[in-house]
């Protein structure tokens, strides 16, 4: 069998993944990874750019205009905006802002383009040149005050605050960064009020205040050294805590008090497998004797409030808060593993690489920054270095199941079936038993012949999750290739349809199954609706062009493998459809079940 194509067994797996399993803290297998990004909704980290295609290299876009008038610099900005090339906006504006010094559109841009560059200092003074025009300007008091926050002046950060809140969607910043430069200037509990009142602001309708305000009620308390009431705001915070970050916090108070039965249950049940658990313990061991600093809780905070406000928040926002977090605390691990994936998400993958090296890999976050540059790696097209990277990993945490797994799809997206399948058993071996494993090895020992085993674990992994739509599609489409089980195959395409009903991959599977059961006429409806939710991809057009040919569309058949022709990559590929432009549809290619009553009603040329 050829078998199905999914999305399951064809694309790679994403480090976007990593983000999500950040964010929610729990426990959770390796599975296939969707391509999901922590900055959604996922916009350009640029104002008024156009979306650029997706996957478009950072290019240097100074080559792409003539740069010797302001009108070259600014087009030349424009064209970074639009390859997500931000530092070479950023260069291009304020070049463009030497010609035209009075011109606000361009200061606008200016300010906006050097702040998600993170030049905090030159977005500061631009901010003031702003501001002295009476301009306002989204995020315009923010890079002044991270110099503030940086330089521990904590008056000039209180004046500062009160300014951001002139802006109605930064109260809750405002409120935060009050707080804290109040607990830092010693008003205590002015400052606890002052970060409870921005929770009050924050609240939702459904969930309540947000519990990291509750989480850095407790640290404000802890770092006023009133231990009792940090103790006691904590008491089930840990339950209500949604985002690893955050249960990291809460493990590192824990640790500062001593409580290290509170700290191995964090890590052992709310940590998942992409945390090397041993190393985390290790480095809040390390850090035990030390209260962070008001830099560090202000960061946190900035970076919990902005992903806590993603959905809301532009893609914008986000980078922006992330660059003035790592401003204003340039150790933040935490900031600079989101801001890494930020990067790789807008294919600035060196960048990204680079951020990510400066992650110790026996931090708290260094297995995750590991991790991440594999996925990096990967996406560049060097999969042996993203496979070596791997290993390395699972090296480091070889008790991990879910390092192994990950180690397995990697193998598996590159069809190296043999060492996937050895990896996926070593996971097993561990005691992993999810549905996605149990899958992703069945596909792997299908690859390699080994059909009994293979069908064994995708019956395992539907009967774990019933709802896997790639099992089911999976399967069922081997079944019915194989002419077994035919009514249990088809009902298991159609239920994978019903649940991925704009997945193109399992369309083609129901109606590659019609076709090959000799109902081509049941089967053209389905394939025709699976181009057009894949139009690129080669198999999916020349398995409709079969179908045109046996239903007597010879010229449709013809376009249709011309077409998949232009799409292909694969030589062999690429051979069986110009035989097929040359001599048609080969009779032994055209299923026995198929008769002339078959094609009622159908044209011919």
């Amino acid at each position: 069998m050829s078998g199905p194509r999914t999305a399951a067994n064809t694309t790679g797996g994403s480090f976007r993944m990593i983000a999500v399993w950040l964010l929610a803290g729990v426990m959770a297998a390796c599975g296939e990874q969707p391509r999901t990004s922590v900055t959604t909704p996922s916009s350009l980290p640029v104002p008024d750019a156009t979306t650029a295609a997706a996957g478009m290299p950072a290019t240097d876009a100074s080559s792409q205009h003539d740069t010797v008038s302001s009108a070259g610099h600014y087009l030349a900005a424009r064209q970074a905006l639009y390859f997500n090339d931000v530092g070479q906006s950023a260069t291009f504006f304020l070049e463009t802002l030497e010609a035209e010094t009075d011109s606000i559109p361009l200061l606008r841009q200016a300010f906006l383009t050097q702040y998600y560059y993170g030049d905090i200092e030159r977005a500061a003074a631009l901010g003031r040149q702003l501001e002295s025009l009476d301009v306002v300007v989204p995020l315009g008091g923010e890079p002044g005050t991270a110099l503030a926050i940086r330089k521990a002046d904590w008056t000039a950060a209180l004046i500062l605050a009160d300014k951001i809140a002139e802006d109605g969607t930064s109260l809750v910043l405002a409120g935060i960064i009050r707080g804290w430069s109040l607990v830092a200037a010693d008003r205590g509990d002015a400052g606890i009020s002052a970060l409870l009142e921005a929770g009050r602001l924050a609240v939702s309708q459904d969930d309540g205040m947000p519990p990291y305000f509750r989480l850095h009620a407790a640290l404000m308390a802890e770092h006023l050294g009133l231990t009792a009431e940090a103790e006691q705001r904590v008491i089930g915070l840990d339950s209500k805590l949604r985002g690893a970050h955050l249960l990291l916090q809460l493990a590192a108070l824990h640790a500062r008090r001593g409580n290290w039965e509170a700290v191995d249950r964090i890590i052992t049940t709310r940590l998942s497998g992409q945390f090397n658990h041993r190393l985390v313990r290790g480095a809040l061991e390390r850090q035990a004797g030390t209260l962070p600093g008001p830099h560090r809780m202000i960061a946190n905070a900035v970076v919990a409030m902005a992903l806590a406000e993603r959905d809301n928040e532009s893609g914008q926002s986000i980078a922006a808060r992330l660059r003035f977090s790592l401003f204003i605390d340039p150790g933040n691990e935490f900031t600079r593993l989101l801001l890494a994936q930020q990067m790789a998400d807008f294919g600035q993958n060196e960048q990204a690489l680079a951020t990510l090296g400066r992650i110790p890999s026996d931090g708290v976050y260094g297995q995750l920054a590991r991790l991440t540059e594999a996925s990096v790696i990967e996406e560049q097209g060097d999969a042996q270095t993203a496979i070596d990277r791997l290993r390395q990993v699972v090296e480091m945490d070889p008790e991990n199941a879910s390092l192994h797994q990950r180690l397995g799809d990697i193998h598996r997206r590159h069809s190296q079936f043999r060492q996937s399948r050895d990896a996926y058993m070593a996971a097993l071996d561990l005691g992993s038993d999810s549905g996605g494993l149990h899958r992703s090895l069945g596909v792997s020992l299908e690859r390699l012949g080994e059909t009994g085993a293979a069908e064994t674990h995708l019956l395992r992994a539907i009967e774990i999750d019933p709802s896997d739509a790639y099992a089911l599609n999976y399967l069922g489409y081997w079944w019915a290739d194989e002419g077994r089980n035919l009514d249990e195959a088809i009902a298991m395409i159609e239920q994978a349809v019903s649940q991925r009903p704009d997945s193109g991959f399992f369309v083609d599977s129901l109606g590659w199954v019609h076709f090959r059961l000799g109902d081509p006429v049941t089967a053209v409806g389905y394939l025709e609706r699976a181009t057009e939710l894949e139009p690129s991809d080669p198999e999916i057009t020349s398995h409709l062009g079969d179908v045109y040919w046996v239903l007597g569309r010879h010229d449709e058949a013809r376009f249709k493998w011309r077409l998949a022709l232009s799409l292909s990559s694969d030589e062999t590929e690429r051979k069986l459809l110009s035989d097929r432009l040359e001599k048609g549809l080969p009779a032994s290619e055209i299923p026995a079940s198929i008769t002339p009553a078959s094609k009622s009603g159908n044209r011919t040329d």
